[in-house]
């Protein structure tokens, strides 16, 4: 491979997971515009807040990931079920346990950030993974 193409695949392989990180951010701030009230469910329906929180954290980064395999800036196989699932699970493990330890959440819990990281780390995990 030739040092061009090496010094292109530093910035896209790190590149990638930050705008991944980005877009769990865009997608929760979309969803909590069009959702009317939401600057109280942590405190009122904490329940309700992990799973919407779940679902935003691992749409971005589900979603930026699989466009990212589609466009070829990252160089792996595509897996997309076992993606979403580790996805799913690395966004709601922490989230589950903020829940049992914080009752109620609050804003600016380091769980959130926990959530966000474990999501994006666990899309990659499948292409990690090879059965043999």
């Amino acid at each position: 491979m030739g040092s061009g193409k090496r010094i292109l695949r530093f910035p896209t392989g790190l590149g990638v997971p930050l705008l991944q990180l980005i877009m769990t951010q865009v997608v929760t701030f979309l969803l909590s515009l069009l959702v009317p009230g939401m600057e109280d469910f942590p405190e009122a329906q904490s329940a309700l807040f992990v799973v919407i929180l779940g679902l935003t954290f691992s749409t971005g980064v589900f979603v930026t990931g699989w466009l990212a395999l589609k466009w070829r800036w990252l160089k792996a196989k595509p897996k997309y079920p076992a993606r979403l699932v580790a996805t799913l699970a690395g966004a709601y493990l922490p989230l589950l346990i903020a829940l049992v330890l914080y009752h109620p959440l609050e804003p600016g819990n380091p769980y959130f950030f926990i959530s966000m990281l474990a999501s994006v780390v666990s899309f990659y995990v499948p292409g990690w993974i090879e059965r043999e």
